[in-house]
């Protein structure tokens, strides 16, 4: 309802007509049209279809689902001259090119026009219209006070790390040959292939950190979740905790964190659904490997929840360490006496 009134006062605007209407009230068969006018100038119709996605989900619009919708606005009487999409869901390209091609084939066959407005769409809209920009910030001002922001564990939203790698260098000298053979034999141990009994290795490449939310308003934030993508390069980004043992652990994580296919952000849905004000919660499950070479990583957030959301952007930036590891190997052709530098690999080391 509230998506409905955004969009009547909008276009209504937009429209320049005063006598925009809501259709019918709930429950009534409104065939495919919330919202419909005569825009100034025009002498038909144009129809709105509001649909409200639900952002907690990441519901999107399917083709089939406005395909139905177009069948149902064909019955609108009088017929329609134009017919929009309207939704609080995020733009798609798949979904814009399917409902332009539907736009040209109602064009050719005299039938009404179809365009599709997504939330980043009337974002514009409404800052391009005076009026209507008011009466939204101070409706929404009205209605919550709610305000959260997303921050590193040291409460920063850009923090600077330096990550350790290794590279091996290997120094061919030549060999020293003693008349007595029991020292050529027994001079240079080699202990290059002693390996320990349990690998507890850790990889100093890999940069743990993680996320705090922060409840900076007066009102609860309910049922959220946090959603995160990472820009820039990086060559990997894993979980930290990936239990797959036969016994769970005893204090189980107070929240699930779910990867992209493509590794490059996911979704974090914390179990306590509540986070009242001046509360915060962390999230420290994930591990990012970065470049050899000095770079930057933005993290382009966006928490929603059941009646509110915000987006922001955080910021990592990385200094690589090279460490160089030193090999020694004995030649006796003094042709072959060099300096072979390896590649850049993870540093891993053993805790004593």
């Amino acid at each position: 309802q509230d998506f409905e009134s955004l969009c009547k006062k909008l276009w209504g605007e937009i429209w320049n007509c005063p006598e925009i209407k809501k259709n019918g009230r709930a429950g009534q068969n409104q065939n495919g049209v919330d919202v419909y006018g005569i825009p100034e100038g025009e002498m038909g119709y144009y129809g709105i279809q509001c649909k409200g996605k639900d952002e907690y989900t990441d519901k999107q619009f399917s083709e089939d689902e406005i395909l139905k919708e177009i069948e149902n606005a064909k019955k609108f009487i009088p017929p329609l001259k134009k017919f929009y999409f309207a939704t609080n869901a995020v733009k798609d390209v798949k979904i814009e090119a399917f409902v332009r091609q539907k736009n040209i084939d109602h064009k050719q066959k005299g039938l009404f026009e179809i365009h599709l407005f997504s939330w980043e769409d009337i974002v514009d809209l409404i800052d391009e219209n005076r009026q209507t920009h008011d009466w939204y910030i101070k409706s929404q001002n009205f209605k919550t006070n709610k305000n959260a922001v997303l921050t590193f564990h040291d409460n920063s939203q850009e923090i600077n790390a330096t990550v350790k790698f290794v590279q091996k260098v290997t120094e061919y000298k030549q060999k020293i040959v003693f008349a007595n053979p029991l020292y050529n034999q027994f001079a240079f141990p080699n202990f290059n292939n002693i390996n320990p009994l349990f690998d507890n290795s850790v990889n100093n490449s890999y940069y743990e950190f993680y996320f705090r939310i922060h409840n900076i308003g007066n009102d609860p934030i309910e049922e959220f979740k946090i959603f995160f993508k990472l820009e820039a390069e990086f060559q990997n980004l894993v979980r930290v905790r990936n239990w797959s043992g036969i016994v769970p652990p005893s204090n189980p994580i107070p929240y699930d964190t779910f990867l992209n296919d493509d590794k490059r952000g996911g979704k974090i849905s914390p179990r306590k659904t509540i986070l009242v004000s001046e509360d915060t919660m962390s999230f420290n499950d994930l591990r990012i490997k970065p470049m050899h070479h000095a770079s930057s990583v933005n993290i382009l957030w966006r928490l929603t929840s059941k009646d509110y959301k915000t987006e922001g952007v955080l910021k990592m930036n990385f200094t690589p360490e090279i460490i160089r590891e030193y090999e020694t190997i004995l030649v006796e052709d003094p042709f072959q006496v060099k300096v072979v530098e390896g590649e850049i690999g993870d540093y891993i080391t053993r805790p004593k």
